[in-house]
């Protein structure tokens, strides 16, 4: 069950990764990870089979692999109940598992080196993230993220120094819960608000709070869009030259 569920989240990430080949920022992509989380697996191959990223005979693969994995998730321990009480047969069980497990291993070796060229392209050190995570000694709580609704109202908007040489801004909701903007709009900004990073748009103030404000605008070229600020017809407008430029944003009338 264990390289069950290292699956799903294998092939979660391959969906990710090939949907969002224009660049995502690594708060939109924990936030797609929290929502492509709450799909059926039946959910998630409807969405792979629309991606280049299986052959044919590694989609096949992955249909037995759901059989497989609801058959064991759901029937397995009372289809086999018998074999389970009598210890006389339960090696029948341990030799049935050992084969799962064959072919689970195989299906996630297969699916973790669809990922490679992406780790290798962005240079994710995965063997850090690990170690760093095995030294906090406990699994690091899966991250939740909100959903945005159609219509948000700010009531707070500033420049925020969140590197060396890096501006974004900080968009503080209703909730007071803060967002940036990511290729499609806002996107939840998880990491601490340090004060001192903090900086202000002088006399932002007045148009403050804006209601009715659309958070997801419609976009037909990621990471160039504007966002309505509403009052005295002020816009924030995104753009990216190509998707390994920087972002750039400004707030013009």
């Amino acid at each position: 069950m264990y390289l069950a569920q290292a699956i799903e989240k294998g092939i979660m990430n391959l969906i990710v990764i090939n949907q969002h080949k224009h660049g995502i920022t690594k708060t939109r992509y924990d936030e797609i990870l929290h929502e492509k989380s709450s799909m059926t697996f039946g959910q998630l191959k409807r969405e792979i089979k629309d991606l280049d990223c299986f052959s044919d005979p590694e989609i096949k693969l992955i249909e037995k692999f759901h059989e497989k994995r609801d058959f064991l998730a759901h029937s397995f321990w009372w289809e086999r109940a018998v074999e389970f009480y009598d210890e006389n047969l339960q090696h029948k069980l341990l030799v049935e598992l050992d084969d799962l497990t064959e072919f689970f291993d195989s299906l996630n070796e297969t699916v973790e080196n669809k990922a490679t060229p992406f780790i290798e392209e962005h240079s994710i050190d995965i063997d850090g993230i690990r170690d760093k995570m095995i030294a906090q000694g406990k699994t690091i709580p899966f991250e939740s993220f909100r959903k945005l609704n159609r219509n948000e109202t700010v009531i707070d908007l500033f420049p925020y120094k969140n590197a060396e040489n890096s501006l974004i801004p900080i968009f503080e909701l209703k909730d007071n819960t803060f967002w940036t903007i990511c290729e499609i709009g806002l996107t939840q900004y998880k990491f601490e608000i340090i004060q001192k990073n903090r900086q202000n748009f002088k006399g932002f103030e007045v148009i403050l709070p804006v209601n009715q404000f659309n958070p997801r605008p419609k976009v037909e070229n990621h990471w160039n869009y504007a966002l309505d600020l509403k009052k005295e017809g002020l816009k924030m407008i995104v753009s990216k030259e190509k998707p390994e430029s920087l972002m750039k944003w400004n707030i013009r009338k």
